[in-house]
């Protein structure tokens, strides 16, 4: 890994704030800060007003900033799923990158139209044609752009400023992709599991193809949405074998959903730790975020490595 100056990376649910700092000391990276704070009430994104939302967040950064200040003037965030459009589209790769863009803002005043174009920030990845996909394709995220002012604000009134915004899904890939337990050749299939939202992402070679989002009720749901994704895999020749490793991560994660997934899928789910290659500050290694509950800190520790 690189040198790096001090970064903080935040992951912000509808009930919490979690806070991983990480800073580069003699070719090292070191885990400095580590922490959560529940908000005093459960933030609705889509339906409460940006003044409640900013006093929430606000509330939650004085408290955890209370218990061990934030070295880092640059803050960056993951996001809940749901705060999120995500789609796979084909594309004609011949065309310039500002050309794609402007066909896919196109698609996506079709496809949701009750968000204008001016109100919608879009990014995409590209991905080339595969045994999945047989023609080439981008996974692409919008986002509206009154989260992007909302955070930009909370940092601005607090002297610190904007660095990534991610999904969650996101964040914990870039997370994984640093941790000892990832494996980068072939295929690879990841699962984040928030409190009504279920993340399937497929890799190949270390690089996402696909990224589909579900909405479940309960465990039952989960259990049916992983197998028949696994199935449409199958169907394109896809077969678990060629599966090279599986992982998942989220907000709670009980042992008894991994074991279910196990059972169902024939795969061998990992709840992986994304500190594993870190050096923790010493007390940091007595706390229960980093003993017992490390997995769920994915998306913290992903949008803080951005700058690895």
């Amino acid at each position: 890994m690189a040198e790096l100056n001090v970064h903080a990376g935040l992951n912000i649910s509808n009930t919490k704030l979690q806070l991983v700092e990480i800073f580069g000391s003699h070719g090292e990276v070191c885990l400095d800060n580590l922490n959560e704070i529940v908000f005093a009430e459960p933030i609705n994104f889509k339906t409460d007003r940006d003044v409640k939302i900013l006093s929430l967040l606000q509330v939650a950064l004085d408290e955890i900033r209370i218990k061990k200040p934030i070295k880092s003037r640059t803050l960056s965030f993951s996001l809940p799923l749901d705060m999120f459009h995500i789609t796979q589209l084909p594309y004609d790769n011949t065309l310039l990158h500002r050309d794609i863009l402007e066909e896919f803002k196109w698609e996506y005043s079709v496809m949701f139209p009750h968000i204008k174009n001016e109100g919608i920030v879009i990014q995409f990845f590209e991905v080339d044609k595969n045994m999945i996909y047989t023609k080439n394709t981008a996974i692409v995220y919008g986002i509206e752009r009154r989260y992007l002012r909302l955070f930009n604000k909370l940092c601005e009134q607090n002297n610190f400023k904007l660095g990534h915004i991610d999904n969650v899904h996101l964040s914990s890939e870039r997370a994984l992709i640093l941790s000892n337990s990832c494996i980068n050749n072939g295929f690879r299939l990841s699962i984040f599991i928030s409190k009504n939202n279920l993340s399937i992402i497929l890799s190949l070679d270390g690089k996402p193809i696909c990224q589909k989002v579900y909405q479940y009720n309960n465990t039952d749901d989960i259990l049916s949405v992983v197998k028949n994704e696994i199935s449409s895999f199958e169907s394109k020749n896809l077969t678990k074998g060629l599966i090279q490793a599986a992982y998942i991560t989220g907000e709670r994660i009980p042992e008894s959903l991994v074991k279910s997934l196990n059972a169902e899928t024939g795969l061998d789910f990992i709840a992986f730790n994304p500190f594993d290659k870190l050096t923790a500050a010493p007390k940091i290694k007595e706390s229960p975020l980093y003993l017992k509950r490390f997995n769920t800190f994915s998306p913290a520790a992903g949008i803080a490595y951005r700058i690895v």
